[in-house]
């Protein structure tokens, strides 16, 4: 495996910041113009180049050809991002390391309001196959975006809210066919409007068998199958359903607007790794054969989740409200949301319930002095239940509040940036536990124009985290990850300090960006192994444990749930992301830009013991070609081994991903209308993320063409 010295790599950065406008200087002819992209999550709606922070943005055109599984896919192959992976119905973005309540999914700046942070195997009720763009914040960026974001922000942008009148009838159209699950997606959006109205609908149906693999489930299948293909060529109960239909008006006048949404989700999918099994064990059933018969009855067909959630938005502005302000926006949405996991049989075996309604409002001043800025408040109420037999999280509401604001200002070639948060949160359980805590951040950040074009920048960020619902309450059997959680509600809240050094080109036939970055996270909670039994093993129970240590089981039970603890130890997280771009053919002959990047990120206890489900340092190439109505792309990923490992915790083997795409682009009539194809995993390599709880059981899915048409009006 390759290894860094971070000694050497922060005088390199320094050397190339120095010789960079030298080294990579422009011709005058042939440079291209980086377009301007707007981060809507930033209140002063700051350009992607002039952030101090490091931001990156995904546009519409870029997201056609990304993949549109679930968020966590989407986003995989961006600097510093990789994704959860439970199968194809979850996944969740995994940002510098830091993942599940670390990391902040919004839509429209609010949260998705799910249950997808207390467990990996559920899923983010929010597709990008809507979104006009997804902005992806890490390190001090989130800060306005509530404390618990130490990890990073994904925001979701799409127009279920319009804030403008369409002119004509605009809409878009997308129907693609995936070979790899035999699955069909349709979506399509329109938006109207009339006066001072602005009508949005869309909708969208996904229907995918179990899609192939390129051998077996297991990575170490059991030997005593005796010929049987049972699991492998085809991942069993990887099959997903999804139905998703939303509606919006807004009314738009001269000084603001207001608009309402509402968004109804139906989703249903396999669950990898989970088997329910009957229990079986003690009962009598007469004959051997009998018994083997009633256990493959069991496990027949898997786990299932059946998913609803019904979301109500509300989003608002107003232009010069009175003297000092320039704006008031304000954004707030209630969702009720429920999933039930299905055992084999169809029966329920636990629901989850989640009412929650978030609202923010931000005021944005007029300068003041050379000083522009926002402040603002955000509030949030969580009522959350897991009722059934595998229920380990208690009933319990959360509450918080909190008050923000952000200040930015230029001083000739320098840009500065400050921002603090204050934030309350409670919580407790119907059984009285009760936990209280007060946070506070702040964060600083300073950008030099040194040359044109050039940015060399610095950020500095301390934030405090709350421990989430599941961490402090927690208690009983996880069948997702097979342990037993006990919480523990007398944690301490999270302090890091976060920094950032970036140095990036923005414009020119050359562009680059290098970000390098150091977490230090005191008091990181982190689950622990147990051994109350002192026989030098980490303990395994029964699923029923009743916290009796004489009730541990034999070491050898290794396929029993592993007893862990929620604890907390100090943590660091380092590394870097290196981004460069090329414009190496721009005539009458087309386009054509290289990328070359690679990321790396090791996170480590105090007493240098690894921490678990750290992806390992990936690095890639790509080429993007388009001329006249053609456009084509290839991408190439090389993820290493990942043996720097956490106690406990297997190894994963390296994997190379070789993607394309391309799509020719005609008129019909007035609308443009795109036939498109693309292949995924041209390799058919065997890929198992080491981010992923079910690296073990459930592989990614094999090589993949996808055809598809999109118009556009």
């Amino acid at each position: 495996m390759y290894r860094f010295n971070l000694k050497t790599i922060v005088p390199l950065i320094v050397a190339v910041t120095v010789h960079a406008p030298f080294l990579f200087a422009d011709e005058p002819v042939g440079g291209t113009e980086i377009p301007e992209i707007v981060i809507t999550a930033d209140p002063l709606g700051e350009v992607e180049a002039h952030l101090v922070q490091p931001v990156q943005v995904l546009t519409k055109e870029e997201l056609k050809t990304r993949s549109i599984r679930n968020i966590g896919e989407t986003v995989a192959d961006e600097l510093g991002v990789t994704s959860s992976d439970f199968g194809t119905g979850a996944g969740r973005p995994i940002i510098r390391g830091l993942g599940g309540s670390r990391v902040s999914i919004l839509e429209n700046g609010i949260s998705t309001m799910d249950v997808a942070s207390i467990s990996a195997d559920h899923a983010v009720p929010a597709e990008p196959v809507f979104a006009r763009q997804v902005e992806i914040f890490r390190g001090p960026a989130t800060l306005l975006y509530g404390s618990g974001a130490s990890g990073g922000v994904v925001n979701i942008v799409n127009d279920r809210i319009l804030e403008y009148v369409p002119e004509s009838l605009e809409g878009d159209l997308l129907v693609e066919y995936e070979t790899v699950s035999d699955g069909m997606t349709g979506a399509g959006s329109v938006n109207i409007g009339t006066g001072n109205f602005a009508f949005h609908i869309d909708g969208m149906l996904r229907d995918t068998d179990d899609y192939d693999i390129p051998g077996f489930a297991e990575s170490e299948p059991d030997e005593h199958d005796d010929g049987d293909d049972s699991g492998q060529g085809v991942f069993e109960n990887s099959s997903i359903e999804t139905e998703n239909v939303a509606g919006g008006l807004s009314w738009i006048g001269d000084r603001g607007f207001v608009g309402f949404a509402v968004s109804r989700l139906d989703m249903n999918y396999g669950v990898p790794g989970h088997h329910h099994e009957e229990e079986h064990g003690e009962e009598e059933h007469g004959e051997e054969g009998e018994e083997e018969d009633h256990h493959e009855e069991a496990e027949e067909g898997g786990a299932r989740i059946d998913m609803e959630q019904t979301r109500y938005d509300f989003k608002a502005a107003l232009n010069e409200p009175f003297a000092g302000l320039r704006q008031i926006k304000t954004r707030l949405a209630y969702n009720d949301y429920e999933h039930v996991e299905l055992e084999p049989s169809g029966e329920v075996g636990t629901a989850f319930d989640n009412e929650e309604v978030e609202g923010r409002i931000e005021f944005i001043h007029d300068p003041i002095g050379s000083w522009d800025g926002a402040f603002g408040i955000q509030y949030r109420d969580k009522d959350f239940a897991a009722v059934g037999e595998e229920s380990f999280v208690a009933p319990s509401e959360l509450e918080s509040i909190g008050v923000f604001v952000l200040e930015k200002s230029d001083f000739g070639p320098w840009h500065v940036d400050l921002g603090a948060r204050y934030e309350h949160q409670d919580t407790s359980t119907a059984s009285g536990a009760e936990a209280k805590h007060d946070l506070f951040s702040v964060s600083g950040g300073v950008s030099w124009d040194y040359a044109q074009d050039y940015q060399l920048g610095l950020a500095v960020t301390h934030a405090q985290r709350a421990p989430a619902i599941e961490e402090l309450y927690s208690n009983g059997h996880h069948l997702a990850t097979t342990t037993f959680e006990i919480g523990n509600p007398n944690l301490e809240k999270e302090k890091s300090i976060n920094i950032d050094i970036y140095l990036r080109k923005t414009a020119g036939k050359f562009t680059f960006t290098t970000n390098f970055f150091y977490n230090r996270i005191n008091d990181f909670i982190f689950l622990q192994e147990q051994d109350l039994n002192a026989d030098g093993f980490a303990d395994r129970v029964e699923e029923d444990f009743d916290g009796d240590p004489a009730n541990i089981l034999p070491s050898d039970e290794d396929e029993e749930p592993l007893l862990v603890f929620q604890a907390q130890d100090d943590a660091d997280f380092m590394g870097f992301e290196m981004e460069g771009i090329a414009r190496v053919l721009d005539d009458d002959r087309g386009a054509l830009d290289v990328r070359l990047w690679a990321d790396y990120v090791e996170g480590k206890r105090s007493n240098d013991i690894h921490l678990p489900r750290i992806t390992p340092w990936r690095f890639g190439a790509g080429l993007n070609y388009s001329r006249g109505s053609w456009y084509a792309f290839l991408n190439y990923i090389r993820v290493n081994k990942q043996d720097d490992t956490a106690p406990l915790e297997t190894e994963t083997g390296g994997y190379d991903t070789l993607n394309i795409y391309a799509g020719y682009t005609f008129k019909l009539g007035e609308s443009d209308m795109t036939l498109f194809v693309s292949g995924d995993n041209l390799l058919d390599e065997e890929i198992r993320r080491h981010t992923s709880f079910v690296k073990e059981q459930a592989p990614l899915p094999g090589r993949s063409g996808i055809f598809g048409i999109r118009v556009s009006l």
